[in-house]
């Protein structure tokens, strides 16, 4: 934060008996660690506040901060999310011009406004990034493989996810010159499928729930794709899909007390 001469001189008088005292005691070797001192002080004084970051965006960035960061959170969770938001969208959506709009629209999708603009811009660096060397070259594999790669590794993963599963799974079929056949086997109809529970190693927390839309799971913010109704905060989720360390475009989540499951966004 750049300190003006007004700031400095605020500083200095609100600090004046400290100045009085130091003169008085300290040798003058520590008057450059005290002017740094009003330096800090100043800048701590002269801080942003919320409503200043709101004003220094567009109207169509202060609404997006806006819906990012309701009241309802209250005051402190509100500050801290518009201090955030604010600062990313600053620096505002990356260009995608250089992609093709097929991959374009690809990297839209897999990283929604409801995001958040902290979340949303740094997950569309992230996506375009993973796309700018251009997409893997399979053209050495049989259609077989190609079908196998494809359900193995949907596109609803999202580029970044997506491409480091394609070079993953088409290096493992490198030595591969049949596709294997699945089995599949019924579970028998008197044992259910158990989801396990809240105390089981694969459970987790929602730290935070707003609206049946917003959730903080395992520290890693998750968006309802539409609502997952009932859901509440101390409830736990197991992942069905997706991975509660945010490393996902979606996920399916599993409520232990509601017994329900809802697809969300990652990240």
């Amino acid at each position: 934060m750049a300190c003006t001469p007004s700031s400095l001189i605020i500083a200095k008088l609100h600090f004046a008996p400290i100045s009085k005292a130091l003169d008085a005691k300290w040798s003058s070797d520590l008057r450059p660690v005290y002017f740094l001192f009003l330096l800090f002080a100043s800048g701590i004084l002269w801080a942003q506040t919320p409503n200043e970051a709101l004003s220094s965006l567009t109207s169509e960035y202060q609404s997006w901060v806006n819906r990012s960061c309701p009241k309802s959170l209250g005051p402190s969770l509100w500050s801290s999310c518009v201090l955030r938001e604010s600062a990313a969208a600053k620096v505002g959506k990356p260009n995608l011009s250089g992609l093709n709009s097929d991959l374009r629209n690809w990297v839209v999708r897999s990283c929604p406004d409801s995001l958040g603009p902290s979340l949303a811009i740094s997950c569309l660096n992230r996506e375009s990034a993973a796309l700018a060397q251009g997409i893997p070259n399979l053209s050495s594999l049989t259609e077989e493989q190609k079908n196998w790669l494809s359900n193995s590794c949907p596109s609803s993963l999202g580029p970044s996810l997506w491409v480091s599963c394609i070079n993953r799974e088409s290096a493992a079929l490198s030595g591969t010159k049949t596709v294997p056949k699945p089995s599949y086997s019924a579970p028998p109809a008197s044992q259910p499928r158990s989801y396990g529970s809240r105390n089981g190693p694969n459970s987790y927390e929602i730290e935070v729930a707003h609206n049946d839309e917003l959730f903080i799971i395992n520290g890693e913010k998750y968006e309802a794709q539409t609502y997952c109704l009932g859901w509440e905060e101390g409830d736990y989720v197991i992942f069905l899909d997706g991975s509660a360390f945010g490393a996902c475009a979606s996920a399916e989540l599993y409520n232990l007390r509601t017994e329900q499951k809802c697809n969300v966004w990652c990240e």
